[in-house]
């Protein structure tokens, strides 16, 4: 059969905005129930007035708390908190709320019936609108792993991140060497960088592949002094990090780099790199040999590397200069002050 090309014998369609009001308000209340997270079945017969719900939320009996526990008014809530059936469950909800005012969980965190349960306590150190006054000693109670989890929230005020970053590199040294091993898996930012510098090999590769790993935690401990031997080893036997330009770099200069790894670097350094490896003056007495013969094949003079980047001025552009510095103000006070030996009128 074939199809028909008649024009008359085609069916219009009726156009794809056409819907069926049903439908459409079937679609806009479950849109607006999306919408509203407050609306759940407990908020039926809430009263629509504020003070009533202020009223009645500081007297509720517990099956009536999860009423208010949600409410949108910060007078609300400060009610609730007064209610003496509210337990643990409601008061974590409140914590946990991302818009909630600091006074509020400051007086979470100060209620004796609340300041030691450690969900609690946990609820108001992840909560961003926590003061520091109130996160930050509930953070020298919390696990290491839930610290740990802190510093890896990028919706934490910074300056409680760095605080929880120290108190975690505190306990570091008297950290079971499981926890490390966990925590060098996971760790980020300073915590990462104190872990790096554990005597322990198998810590020290679980930070390396760590995906919070970055190229200046490596540059600041390879240019350490303290840094062992072991742990250059194995960021120069890294797949990852030893083809980076800056960790070749570092490694070439630092003294526990066997030659049978910093020498194969030279050859893919840039020639910039290289005379600046040559001119430090730092650089351990046996590669400077190689680095010396790597400029000779590069076609370079290694005494005079360096002489091409350096920019004189001419006498004349000096003049200039000085001319210029010299304000009007200095040039009349000159011209005015008699010269030594000449008596003023």
């Amino acid at each position: 059969m074939h199809a028909s090309t008649n024009a008359g014998n085609l069916i219009p369609r009726e156009p794809k905005t056409a819907q069926n009001p049903c439908c459409q308000a079937n679609k806009i209340h479950k849109t607006l129930g999306f919408v509203n997270r407050f609306e759940n079945p407990y908020n039926d017969g809430v009263p629509d007035t504020e003070d009533k719900r202020i009223e009645l939320a500081a007297t509720a009996r517990a099956e009536e708390i999860a009423q208010y526990v949600h409410d949108p008014s910060p007078k609300v809530i400060r009610a609730l908190l007064g209610n003496r059936e509210l337990i643990e469950e409601d008061i974590l909800i409140v914590a946990n709320r991302r818009n909630m005012p600091a006074d509020i969980l400051q007086r979470i965190a100060g209620d004796k019936r609340w300041s030691e349960s450690y969900p609690v306590r946990l609820a108001l150190a992840r909560n961003p609108q926590s003061p520091l006054s109130v996160s930050l000693p509930i953070a020298r109670f919390l696990r290491l792993f839930d610290l740990e989890e802190i510093t890896r929230s990028h919706f934490i005020p910074l300056v409680f991140r760095h605080k929880v970053e120290a108190i975690i590199v505190e306990r570091v040294p008297t950290m079971p060497l499981g926890n490390k091993k966990t925590l060098a898996k996971k760790a980020a930012g300073a915590v990462l960088l104190k872990m790096l510098q554990d005597r322990d090999a198998e810590v020290v590769q679980l930070c390396l592949n760590n995906p919070n790993m970055v190229e200046g935690h490596l540059f600041k401990i390879i240019n350490r002094a303290d840094t062992s031997a072991e742990t250059i080893l194995l960021i120069a036997g890294h797949p990852n990090w030893s083809s980076r330009a800056l960790i070749r770099f570092s490694l070439a200069r630092n003294t526990h780099t066997p030659l049978s790894l910093s020498v194969p670097f030279l050859q893919t350094m840039t020639l910039p790199d290289v005379r600046e490896l040559y001119a430090d003056p730092s650089l351990p007495i046996t590669i400077r040999p190689f680095v010396h013969r790597e400029l000779v094949k590069r076609g370079k003079n290694p005494e005079q590397g360096l002489a091409e980047e350096v920019f004189e001025i001419d006498e004349e552009e000096m003049a200039k200069l000085y001319d210029g510095a010299a304000t009007p103000e200095l040039s009349e006070e000159n011209e005015e002050s008699p010269e030594p030996g000449e008596e003023t009128d």
